[in-house]
């Protein structure tokens, strides 16, 4: 579709780095064993001890191997930094223990734990069987990371010794993290959210989304800046690190690739659709003010200013029932589950009405299960959700599964159908690239002049009529009169948008 003047969205990228300073990105049901798995993870690593810790020190100069591509950062993000930051170049070894953790360290609890949050993925239809969901999170953290930047410490570690093009790329990306910490305070943001009470956020997930959605779009830029031969270099070392990579993410459950790997994905499309319309100053306005969560589904639906939330109170617990976690649940969170059972154009459209919501999960009688309270933007938007979540339902016969409306809130509930139910049909993966096509076309028209409001009734009307390998063809369309006219047609609908 090259005569609408976008290009093709770029894919979704199965193997992503993974900082071991962030957190699951949005899917708070499993923060938790996030948490177990970094020994005491993120909270532990961002709250300082004050007794202990006297604050970071910093070199006088940046270490030689690192001080060109400093530079290359400050130029692409239109950033500077305000002092040099120590790098640790460690043995691949002794590397890989920084970002894993050792199984014999977790206790009774710990692997409770663990298997609760894998009863909850299996309510939400998103994996089947008993996966060792350790292993998988362990195994992600541990593959493909050449290197990361603690925002506590304030420091690079990077694996190795040898400045490889997979890896002067990698240290454009960690530089981006230093610029972000030392412009914006990202360090002491992530702190205060950590130290909030309030569980019906989605702050501290977008922020993570921001975070390196930023720093996804800038290494993307400096790809973009090298000459041919440097560019075919870098790719080639690249792909060498994903094909090693790989050989672990197969072991991993479709969805845990997905979910963790969102806040680069669909991270750099939010970033990239800001940057569409104002460059870098548009993404500084992203770390200033955290957008909504709808924006990782919809970006340019926040840019033009349409988002807003409603409060809505977190489910109460019956007598028997004992809490494990609540908080919002969010159109992702929807999308991703509702996706595994009904077509994925139905899913998105259900999730683009989400107004507002809140799950409680819990035990009840041995098993685990979640309640979720939601509101649509309209009542349109509730309807349609209902219809999505019945038919979500009637997907799995004999699934603990019920939704019900009482005015303009709908109850939903799901409880775990064991190890041996078929829950779903594991497209993430596809869930989430027609989202990136989604943003990536808007993006593209908001590049050319378009209106945020109107470029996101394209990009809505084009992803709900064409499929996404149409639309990632540069040549769709270009050689059909007919074609062309029915796009004319659909462009006009989005005239008073």
């Amino acid at each position: 579709m090259s005569d609408l003047g976008f290009p093709p969205a770029p894919q979704h990228r199965p193997a992503p780095r993974f900082e071991p300073e962030s957190r699951v990105p949005i899917w708070a049901i499993i923060l938790v064993v996030v948490l177990i798995l970094t020994g005491g993870g993120f909270l532990a690593r961002t709250l300082l001890d004050s007794s202990k810790h006297h604050g970071p020190t910093y070199p006088a100069a940046w270490d030689a191997r690192i001080l060109p591509y400093t530079k290359i950062a400050e130029k692409q993000r239109g950033l500077y930094f305000k002092h040099p930051v120590a790098v640790k170049f460690l043995p691949a070894a002794k590397f890989e223990k920084t970002v894993t953790s050792d199984e014999k360290d977790l206790s009774k609890n710990d692997r409770k734990e663990i298997d609760q949050a894998m009863a909850l993925l299996r309510a939400f239809g998103l994996v089947k069987g008993n996966p060792d969901l350790f292993d998988a999170v362990n195994d992600f953290s541990g593959s493909g990371t050449l290197a990361y930047y603690s925002f506590d410490d304030q420091n690079i570690t990077v694996r190795g010794q040898r400045v490889t093009p997979a890896m002067k790329s990698t240290l454009v990306h960690e530089l981006t993290h230093v610029l972000q910490d030392q412009n914006f305070g990202i360090g002491a943001k992530m702190k205060k959210l950590e130290k909030s009470k309030d569980d019906s956020t989605d702050e501290g997930s977008v922020l993570d989304a921001v975070i390196e959605g930023d720093a996804d779009r800038v290494e993307t830029s400096y790809r973009q800046s090298l000459p041919p031969k440097q560019r075919k270099a870098l790719d080639s070392s690249k792909q060498g690190e994903f094909d090693e990579a790989n050989k672990t993410y197969k072991k991993i459950p479709k969805i845990i690739v997905t979910m963790m790997s969102s806040s680069y994905t669909l991270g750099e499309a939010l970033v990239q659709t800001a940057a569409a319309d104002g460059g870098n100053s548009s993404v500084d306005a992203l770390f200033r003010k955290i957008p909504k969560e709808s924006a990782l589904i919809d970006p340019l639906k926040a840019l033009a200013g349409k988002t807003r939330a409603t409060d809505v109170g977190v489910p109460k617990l019956a007598g028997g029932e004992k809490k494990l976690d609540s908080g919002a649940f969010g159109a992702l969170q929807w999308y991703f589950m509702l996706a595994e059972r009904i077509p994925l154009h139905q899913a998105l459209a259900a999730a683009d009405g989400r107004g507002g919501d809140s799950y409680i999960s819990f035990t009840r009688d041995g098993n685990v299960c979640a309640r979720a309270t939601y509101t649509g933007e309209t009542g349109g938007d509730t309807s349609r959700m209902l219809s999505a979540l019945q038919r979500w339902v009637a997907a799995a016969p004999g699934s603990p599964a019920k939704v019900s409306r009482t005015g303009d809130r709908l109850g939903f509930e799901s409880c775990d159908p064991g190890t041996k139910a078929k829950v779903g049909k594991d497209v993430s993966d596809q869930a989430v690239n027609l989202l990136l096509t989604r943003a990536y076309i808007g993006a593209g028209f908001v590049k050319r002049g378009i209106s945020p409001s109107k470029a996101d009734c394209l990009a809505h009307v084009l992803t709900s009529t064409y499929s996404v390998a149409q639309l990632n063809d540069p040549t769709f369309g270009t050689h059909s009169a007919q074609e062309r006219a029915r796009m004319l047609q659909l462009g006009a609908s989005c005239r008073s948008a």
